[in-house]
């Protein structure tokens, strides 16, 4: 008797056990569900460019090692006490299915593109703050113009980009070569870009701008407008110890505040990144004195082009971007965000513009797309070259290489546009811009150098939107936009070199000058019109 009762109770402990090892195996996979799922890359959005953001994979280890514990410790207390551990197993079980299957107030935050490109959100005062304050540029922006009818978006954000490219270049040269720079760059902020050189440096090479926001606007009811802007770089400095050269890639968030005299007209594009004197536009040169050497300005403030006060370092790491970090796509099913009285601004539009046809619009903005997708998953790049302006080009090439480097390749199979709708028609003194919000599908996911999947899926259908803008110069040709692969100047096949000028005709296609170019890319979640 007693033997049967030692079987009957051994049974029972197997079966508590194999119960109690399926409930921390379902725990197990829950949580791990939580921390592994497909990541999002694509065009455009959702990589984590800094090395510490985005994702969940970076905390994965200490995951694993917590849930091994709560694996564990369940399974002992339904062996040994099965009085209690058995309602625990339920409690924890039932806990992590209400909390992964309750509906989601907030969505959650990821890794955006906005005002010129791929843009994770730098959160120097609070994402949210940050948020609200950017809706409220295109405001100031305007207001702007009411005193500068040159300012442009588009120029603006081309000069900030050549400026933190030169600046960087100057600064792996030594003090001398940065000071060529002041009549862009206060004594102040140059001490700033100096004091980070280590010992030995040589140079400062591989520099690209991941992304570049406004997080600021004041001053326009004074003589001085101030605007901050918040720059995610990369750039590799190179130093030599021991007659060895060694090469850091740093990836840094810096806060640049520049300055300009609000009633400055400003230059036109092909002025405006040319970085010569601001005041008689010569090239720079400068003499004993630290003055112009052509017309003898000493330039110290923002009196003829926008000048940088002072540069704020946020991060500086020394490591890659995560291209497998937890990414989820965010707000394919939020509400499109229109322009205010889009009606009236598209109908003046379109009378202004009589040549301009909505079907071969559309037919360009389909071409580029596909253009881009094919370029992206094959990791040809320079395929894309002729469709998108320098700034989001240089961008998206920073994704390319990190992929590279990594031996990674991000695919997008069978991707097509489900529909288009236009949302914002913008004009300015020298550009025309139409931005688009695209939904969209397609398999998205990431190979290795053997093809083994390790993001994403090639399996799962993936959908999102996005707001991609397109520019055009107003000098434009009015021409019918072209939905082909020849140049929209000269009409030969489309072959252009890294500057994105045509071999044939010599005509820069990708500055917007012959037909509409892309310009940049937001998602969904962080676009605010």
């Amino acid at each position: 008797m007693k033997l049967l009762r030692s079987e009957k109770r051994d049974f029972l402990r197997g079966r508590v056990l194999a119960l109690s090892t399926r409930a921390a195996l379902a725990t197990f996979a829950l949580v791990a569900l939580s921390s592994f799922s497909e990541t999002l890359a694509r065009v455009g959005g959702g990589q984590s460019y800094g090395g510490s953001s985005g994702g969940h994979n970076g905390g994965s280890g200490g995951a694993a090692g917590l849930v091994w514990l709560v694996f564990r410790l369940l399974l002992w207390l339904t062996i040994e006490y099965p009085a209690i551990g058995i309602p625990v197993d339920i409690i924890v079980i039932g806990g992590l299915i209400y909390y992964f299957v309750k509906p989601t107030k907030t969505p959650k935050t990821t890794c955006s593109s906005t005002a010129t490109g791929i843009t994770p959100t730098l959160d120097w005062g609070g994402a949210a703050a940050s948020a609200s304050r950017r809706q409220g540029f295109q405001q100031e922006f305007n207001q702007l113009r009411r005193f500068d009818p040159n300012f442009s978006e588009i120029i603006f954000t081309d000069f900030c980009y050549a400026l933190y490219a030169k600046a960087h270049d100057a600064r792996g040269h030594g003090k001398n070569a940065l000071d060529l720079y002041s009549p862009y760059l206060s004594e102040e902020a140059r001490a700033q870009l100096l004091q980070r050189n280590p010992p030995g440096l040589q140079s400062v090479i591989g520099i690209i701008v991941g992304s570049m926001q406004v997080a600021d606007v004041r001053g326009l009811a004074t003589p001085l407008v101030e605007i901050t802007v918040e720059f995610e770089a990369n750039y590799t400095e190179v130093t030599e110890q021991q007659g060895r050269k060694y090469g850091m890639a740093y990836y840094v968030r810096e806060r640049w505040l520049l300055e300009r005299k609000r009633d400055v007209l400003s230059p036109t594009p092909q002025q405006a990144t040319a970085l010569h004197c601001p005041r008689c536009g010569a090239a720079l040169q400068q003499d004993t004195t630290g003055a112009c050497a052509f017309c003898g300005a000493k330039i110290e403030s923002g009196e003829f082009q926008w000048y940088v006060r002072s540069v704020t370092m946020g991060t500086r790491e020394s490591r890659g971007p995560l291209l497998t970090s937890d990414v989820p796509e965010v707000g394919t099913d939020y509400p499109t965000v229109i322009q205010p009285n889009f009606a009236t601004v598209r109908a003046n539009f379109e009378r202004e513009h009589t040549e301009f046809s909505w079907g071969q619009f559309e037919a360009r903005a389909r071409l580029i797309f596909g253009e881009l997708q094919a370029a992206w998953s094959s990791l040809k790049w320079e395929r894309a070259r002729p469709f998108e302006t320098d700034n989001i080009f240089q961008m998206h090439r920073y994704w390319i290489e990190a992929y590279q480097r990594q031996g990674l390749r991000n695919a997008l199979d069978q991707p097509q546009i489900l529909s288009m709708q236009p949302v914002k028609i913008k004009e300015d003194a020298f550009y025309n811009s139409i931005t688009m919000r695209i939904f969209a599908e397609g398999y998205d996911y990431t190979v290795d150098q053997t093809g083994k999947v390790v993001s994403g899926s090639n399996r799962n259908l993936r959908r999102w939107s996005e707001y991609w803008t397109f520019i055009r110069s107003r000098e434009a040709k009015p021409a019918a936009a072209r939905a082909d692969l020849n140049c929209p100047n000269c009409g030969a096949p489309l072959k252009v070199n890294m500057m994105g000028v045509c071999e044939f005709c010599g005509g820069k296609v990708s500055s917007g000058d012959f037909d509409w170019v892309l310009s940049k890319i937001e998602q969904d979640e962080s676009y605010a019109g």
